[in-house]
């Protein structure tokens, strides 16, 4: 088992952000960032990369983009994604997926317009986002530590597990 160090994690942050940068750059078009909402120290696991998985699929459902690049590291799984479409569009996207799909809460979908500025759900006009476990505003939860790491991860395992199960039952209704 590799030893997972918090630096390590920041240091995959700093190379994504150089990378969002130069990608922004280089295509001259806004960028569009999926990975997951996994809290602690390892993020590159079979349930993080599920989720970006199954988030990727659905965000290519919607749009088609310019260019593609998948990270992976101590972070976990990054999709970054150039797409012509305007990043208040993209960000409306983003949102109504996080909101209406089963797995939208344990996916961050960022976009960063041509100035490398993330554009927020508040920007918007969208309310901040709300916590797993008792729906009050995830911010005030995680500054607080209100949750036990363990209760967090329970929640998200159970969360992937049923929609895997719902969609091994739909898999499997259509096959008879």
């Amino acid at each position: 088992m590799i030893m997972i160090n918090p630096m390590d994690i920041l240091d995959a942050k700093e190379k994504r952000a150089y990378l969002q940068e130069k990608l922004i750059e280089k295509f001259n078009l806004p960028l569009l960032v999926i990975r997951a909402n996994y809290p602690g120290i390892d993020k590159n696991n079979e349930v993080t990369k599920y989720i970006t998985k199954i988030m990727y699929e659905i965000i290519l459902s919607n749009i088609s983009p310019v260019n593609i690049k998948k990270i992976d590291s101590f972070e976990g799984v990054v999709y970054l994604l150039n797409v012509d479409i305007s990043p208040v569009k993209l960000k409306r996207i983003a949102v109504d997926i996080e909101i209406t799909h089963p797995l939208g809460r344990l996916v961050d979908i960022d976009i960063l317009d041509l100035n490398n500025h993330t554009l927020s759900r508040t920007d918007l006009g969208y309310s901040p986002r709300r916590c797993f476990i008792c729906s009050d505003l995830a911010h005030n939860c995680v500054r607080s530590k209100k949750h036990s790491l363990e209760e967090i991860l329970e929640y998200i395992e159970n969360k992937v597990l049923n929609y895997k199960k719902q969609r091994d039952v739909a898999s499997n209704m259509r096959l008879h």
